[in-house]
């Protein structure tokens, strides 16, 4: 019963820290994900983010969550095969255009000088540090295809059978 309480105890500590723990950037590493890069809007009553570099236009928040501070709702997850029919079904602002990003679309996401989450937080809030789907398959495998973390800015491949959240993008026209 005493290992049951001590693990519980030390459980709760770790999740109220992971809980309140903030973003951290590095700022001796150049930031290219200025606020300035973006152009954040509200278009047919959704929020939209333009990337201007990168001319994709992202849904402000992740599936499952809505509002001006992605806080309403709850984040869903999905597996790969999912993603990318929900992909196929979405009208969002005005468009029905929108797709799971490819690897390199998505890592033009991560914010290399910052982690826990490696986002940048004010254009796209409530970001969580996890790993989320792309649409890019890995090559040698039928059962994996690549994610990309947004806690630490890392790739990985996962199964696809596996649920992970998603953000959709689509080309911005620009």
């Amino acid at each position: 019963m005493k290992i049951f309480a001590i693990t519980i105890s030390i459980l709760t500590i770790y999740f109220l820290q992971t809980a309140d723990a903030a973003q951290t950037c590095k700022n001796y590493v150049t930031d290219q994900w200025p606020d300035s890069r973006y152009t954040v809007e509200t278009l047919s009553g959704d929020n939209v983010v333009t990337d201007n570099q990168a001319r994709l236009m992202w849904k402000q928040c992740s599936e499952g969550l809505t509002g001006p501070s992605c806080s309403t709702g709850s984040i869903t997850s999905y597996t790969w095969l999912q993603a990318l029919d929900l992909a196929y079904t979405e009208d969002f602002a005005g468009f029905a255009d929108w797709r799971i990003p490819n690897q390199k679309e998505l890592r033009t996401l991560v914010v290399r000088n910052c982690y826990s989450p490696s986002i940048n937080e004010i254009v796209f809030p409530n970001t969580p540090n996890s790993s989320y789907w792309s649409s890019s398959p890995v090559a040698a495998s039928n059962t994996r295809s690549w994610v990309t973390s947004f806690n630490d800015g890392s790739d990985s491949s996962n199964w696809r059978g596996i649920e992970a959240p998603v953000r959709l993008v689509r080309s911005s026209g620009q």
